[in-house]
């Protein structure tokens, strides 16, 4: 294969894989949306074939494109977040004030939220980062209220009275946890997040 073919098989490729990745699509999910098999995809995507005429119409209908989309000798189209995800990531990362009120709730309705658009891709990474922040809160919170009686016990004794520390230290901890999720919605359609720092916890 030419050097000019072979550009422009791997420029097909890339502007493929930049569409699929633009619906937040899986290789799989569009396999079965084309009625290719996976194998096509994958060859496609990595530059092995260009494919025929029938099976770049049938791509370019399945993403809702003209083949011409997929074949015009232009540079692959810039990626931009979906709104609708970004929407929905909104809600998961709202959700997780339910804590205020429910203990444990700011992890179980994100975790929710995440497992019910687990197949939509931006949701799937960002959503676990926020469900990862929340489960990083809470067992630091948790630890502290660990610690706390054991402060409580050594301040009774040099001051001889109670000293109550938990209901401040928890005010403070959850005013922390407002914060980063105000953070957050505001960093959610951008690229670096802080986020992008935190472990995955799951």
């Amino acid at each position: 294969m030419e050097t000019n073919d072979t550009t422009r098989v791997e420029e097909i490729g890339s502007r493929l894989k930049t569409y699929r990745r633009e619906r937040n699509l899986s290789q799989e999910e569009l396999a079965d949306l084309a009625g290719l098999s996976i194998r096509t995809i994958q060859r496609l995507e990595k530059g092995e074939s260009v494919g025929s005429a029938y099976t770049l119409r049938t791509l370019a209908r399945a993403l809702q494109l003209t083949p011409e989309d997929l074949i015009a000798p232009q540079s692959p189209p810039t990626t931009t977040p979906n709104p609708a995800s970004v929407d929905y990531l909104l809600r998961l990362n709202w959700s997780a004030l339910a804590g205020i009120i429910l203990p444990l709730a700011n992890i179980i309705l994100p975790a929710i939220l995440l497992w019910r658009h687990r197949h939509d891709q931006l949701v799937k990474q960002r959503g676990r980062q926020i469900l990862s922040f929340q489960i990083i809160w809470t067992l630091s919170t948790l630890l502290m209220m660990l610690v706390i009686p054991l402060l409580l016990a050594g301040l009774s004794i040099l001051v001889g009275m109670p000293f109550p520390l938990f209901i401040p230290v928890y005010v403070v901890s959850l005013g922390v946890n407002l914060f980063f999720v105000f953070r957050i919605a505001l960093q959610l359609p951008n690229q670096p997040s802080f986020l992008d720092k935190l472990p995955i916890m799951l």
